[in-house]
């Protein structure tokens, strides 16, 4: 018994010595590390890193600002319509040879712009797998959403192809029962309905790919298709009067890249090009006595880009980079409003908006001493946005972008990093287009006149390692926002209506606590909780009233946490996720509107995989049925001035779920 647990304190000393083996800020995490939780996938192991939070990335336009915090084989993947969490969910987890953890930068890596990043490197050699998922979300109403995958990886030699055909679907958590309550201040009277609610997307996806060496490189060229339909409908009954409020819509995309990574003499080039087109459609029809509301979107978009960066290694701790992108986007867009079978005019209710954009870059990272790494770097913006129709105008944007970023790992299990950076905020092609959310806050016109939003950030994090598998990480973030995007107040021919806006100078402060704690000392053999603690404090000066409040949409608070258990001699791995709900206000010139869930979320999760090759998942979603509640406060008159002259509140008690899971990799 004591030769044994000397063996396997030896182990685990040497396994934390694997882990932090210097003081590069780089950890690496071999396959036997996960080896206790049975990984499926690399996104299983992705989400065992002690200390380390997934970002599954931006959808923006371009490609330099959207990256997530993970890359394959040190290399970002080049699809931006497939998301990083899908795709790391159809790398298996017996594809991956180890993980790596790399804080502050590293002189082989393109951090892309993040402070830590993960990088899933697969092993080499002839293979082939075949993966098969078939799932399936029930509710306690008897409504079902199923899907199934079939996902292909072939290696041969240095050529490996990809291929995956999968169902997508789509739902709506808060469906179920509850009421909505209309009170009519003016005149003290109070309508309540009982409402039900229902959601379901049945939808499609392909995506392959192919990697090769060529011409001295790496060549990839990738495809995805998406076909998401979703529908949904909330019904509302009192006596002597029934109506509903139904949504309709979908999203069709579809994207082909090509990417190049190889050596010019001394240096690394690196080249990208992408082609995305999407398609969106909208149909909401809302039908209470006496007013019949139908409002319809159709937008068309494009987007191709053109990525070259050269790295020229100048020493062993000094790397220097420069690049530039060019992108050009469109968007072809109509609305239409009919109330009564009347239509009602909107401002930019139709637009077709296109940019040219392009940016330069450069950056050196530089390891001046052991223990110092140093970041810093600029990007230049241009982009040219321009606007045709009843709207017809074209505007031009010039931003600098730079970005200094400090790290000091004085011993391996800790480092401290500094960052200062300008973010620009990017425009959102359909707030140029009038939208709408009949069940909720109405109808928003088209703001043709937006700007970007600037953001100063100044960053200080701090991260901790102990043992094998524990880790503390605490960042403090501060924002100086320029232009903040919120709501204003547009005058068209039938009234006002709010938009999309600027409406000055804002900030935000973010306290970041991010905790991995082994509870083997307690007695909980295996066991393991993850835990994110956010505080978001902003302000910005209110247009409608003059005060400073929040910035509409920002959730001031969020707590979650995980608790996982192994258990070995069952082939098994338990898991517990608790999520305390949320809150947050949009301020609109003529209405405030309050929504939230109300806690506690909880899912409980069985995983059981007899053989590497199967996988048995069984899960109760939302065991605690949350609440949902939303309120709109209307004003007869700008918000600040007007008086208070409609209160409507919907509130729902969500439906739990069971989700149940079989997977065979062949």
């Amino acid at each position: 018994m004591r030769v044994s647990m000397g063996v396997a304190l030896a182990a685990v000393l040497l396994t934390a010595s694997a882990l932090a083996s210097d003081q590069s800020g780089v950890l690496q995490y071999p396959a036997s590390f996960f080896a206790d939780s049975r990984p499926s996938t690399a996104y299983d192991m992705i989400a065992r890193l002690p200390g380390f939070v997934f970002d599954d990335g931006q959808s923006a336009r371009g490609f330099a600002g959207t990256a997530g915090n993970v890359l394959i084989d040190g290399q970002r993947p080049t699809a931006k319509t497939n998301d990083l969490q899908a795709i790391l969910n159809r790398i298996p987890a017996s594809d991956v040879d180890h993980v790596e953890v790399i804080r502050g930068g590293a002189q082989d890596i393109d951090m892309q712009g993040q402070a830590v990043v993960a990088n899933v490197v697969r092993k080499k050699g002839a293979a082939t797998q075949l993966v098969v998922d078939i799932s399936n979300d029930i509710w306690t109403d008897g409504h079902m959403n199923p899907a199934v995958s079939l996902q292909l990886t072939h290696r041969a030699g240095e050529t490996t192809y990809e291929l995956a055909l999968e169902t997508s679907n789509s739902y709506d958590d808060s469906v179920g029962h509850g009421f909505y309550n209309v009170t009519d201040v003016a005149h003290g009277t109070v309508q309540h309905f009982a409402t039900r609610s229902k959601n379901l997307g049945l939808g499609w996806s392909t995506t392959g790919s192919v990697a090769t060496p060529l011409w001295g490189g790496q060549f990839k060229a990738n495809f995805t298709y998406q076909d998401s339909p979703d529908s949904g409908g909330t019904y509302y009954a009192m006596p002597g009067d029934d109506f509903s409020s139904l949504d309709h819509s979908g999203t069709k995309k579809g994207e082909i890249g090509l990417h190049w990574l190889g050596p010019i003499g001394k240096s690394e080039l690196e080249m990208l090009v992408l082609q995305r087109l999407e398609r969106d459609t909208d149909h909401q029809i809302q039908n209470p006595v006496g007013d019949v509301e139908s409002f319809a979107q159709r937008n068309r978009s494009a987007e191709s880009i053109a990525r070259a960066t050269l790295r020229y290694h100048a020493a062993d701790d000094l790397t220097l980079e420069a690049g530039a992108e060019g992108a050009y986007n469109q968007l072809d867009g109509a609305s239409t409003y009919i109330v009564n079978a009347a239509p009602v005019p909107l401002p930019s209710g139709n637009a077709r908006v296109n940019e040219k954009r392009g940016e330069v870059f450069a950056q050196a990272n530089w390891n001046f001493a052991p223990t110092w790494k140093l970041e810093v770097g600029s990007r230049f913006e241009y982009s040219v946005i321009a606007e045709s129709g009843a709207n017809a105008m074209s505007r031009e944007f010039f931003y600098p972008k730079p970005r200094v970023l400090l790290a000091w790992t004085p011993v391996p299990e800790t480092q401290l990093r500094l960052r200062m950076e300008r973010v620009l905020g990017q425009l959102d092609f359909s707030n140029f287009i009038a939208s709408s959310n009949l069940s909720a806050y109405g109808v928003n016109a088209g703001n043709p006149n937006l700007a970007p939003d600037r953001h100063w950030q100044f960053e200080l994090a701090a991260e901790q390692h102990f043992g094998q598998r524990g880790a503390v990480s605490l960042s403090l973030l501060h924002e100086d926002i320029a232009g903040v995007l919120d709501y204003i107040p547009v005058t068209g021919s039938t009234g006002s209506f709010d938009a999309p806006g600027n409406i000055g100078g804002g900030h935000k402060n973010v306290i970041d606590l991010e905790t991995t704690l082994p509870l083997d000392d307690i007695g909980f053999t295996n066991g393991l909780l993850k835990t994110t603690t956010v505080w978001r404090l902003t302000g910005v000066r209110d247009p409608a009233t003059g005060q400073t409040r929040a910035i509409s949409g920002v959730r001031p608070r969020n707590f979650r946490a995980t608790l996982t258990q192994d258990i070995d001699s069952l082939k098994s791995t338990w898991s517990a996720f608790f999520f305390t709900g949320w809150h947050e206000n949009y301020y609109r010139p003529f209405q405030l509107r309050q929504r939230g869930v109300i806690p506690l979320y909880v899912e409980l999760e069985w995983d059981y995989k007899p053989t590497p090759q199967w996988l048995f998942s069984a899960a109760v979603k939302n065991a605690g049925r949350f609440g949902y509640d939303d309120i709109n406060t209307a004003f007869d008159g700008l918000r600040g001035t007007g008086l208070v002259s409609e209160i409507s509140e919907y509130k729902v008690k969500s439906q739990a779920r069971l989700y149940v899971e079989i997977k065979r990799t062949f």
